[in-house]
């Protein structure tokens, strides 16, 4: 579900209390208790296999996404839209998936589920899901119908990249407005430079991030190539 975004979705009801934070040989199990996955869920942070790919996106295009999942009228088939937000221009894309137990998986044209499914992980945060993907790009999500979380869940799903053996999260854009803003397909030539000129900008604010991410890539090929 949602490959070509790299990215993933999220519980019904915000708790009153804060749970007791899960251990890694829980956080890196799917869920037994499925979410219901109906609304408006908001990408709080996005992890990566290694660090540059999530890391490039982030510092980059810094984008906030949403997604809208509404149910198709048809048992565990949903339709899932996405919202995505960058430098104050917006895209969306629609894509179906089936859920089966913990499982998400694209459908084909029949609405039959087809490749490797997505897997929903387990998560203290009651409103929130995590959703672990292994496409072309691996990706582990974590979305939450709130906007922001508290730092003990940014904490938590920390934990439990570092669990899966992928990369420190990246923390997305909190800007959810995804209602005022230029829409991407439409965008003209002066509109182009505008947006090349603010991604420039980012990349030079952020150059650091991406340089310290190289390096620890390179660190950590060298113990193998030795060997």
């Amino acid at each position: 579900m949602m490959k070509t975004l790299w990215v993933a979705v999220v519980l019904s009801f915000v708790s009153v209390g804060q749970p007791a934070p899960l251990t890694c040989d829980k956080l890196a199990k799917p869920v037994e208790n499925l979410p219901d996955l109906s609304g408006r869920w908001h990408y709080i942070a996005v992890s990566t296999e290694v660090c540059m790919p999530a890391l490039l996106i982030n510092k980059i295009f810094w984008p906030s996404i949403a997604v809208d999942i509404t149910n198709k009228g048809v048992p565990n088939l949903y339709a899932a839209t996405v919202k995505v937000k960058m430098h104050g221009f917006c895209m969306n894309e629609t894509e179906d998936f089936f859920q089966e137990n913990n499982k998400l998986f694209e459908v084909n044209s029949e609405n039959s589920p087809v490749g490797e499914p997505d897997l929903l992980l387990q998560t203290s945060c009651s409103d929130c899901i995590v959703l672990k993907s292994n496409d072309t790009l691996s990706t582990v999500s974590f979305l939450s119908r709130r906007k922001t979380i508290t730092e003990e869940e940014l904490k938590e799903f920390e934990m439990q990249a570092e669990c899966v053996r992928f990369s420190k999260p990246q923390v997305l854009n909190a800007d959810q407005d995804h209602d005022n803003c230029q829409d991407l397909d439409d965008i003209s030539e002066d509109q182009s430079l505008t947006f090349l000129q603010q991604v420039f900008e980012r990349v030079k604010s952020t150059h650091q991030s991406i340089l310290k991410c190289l390096v620890d890539m390179l660190l950590s090929y060298i113990p193998a190539t030795i060997t």
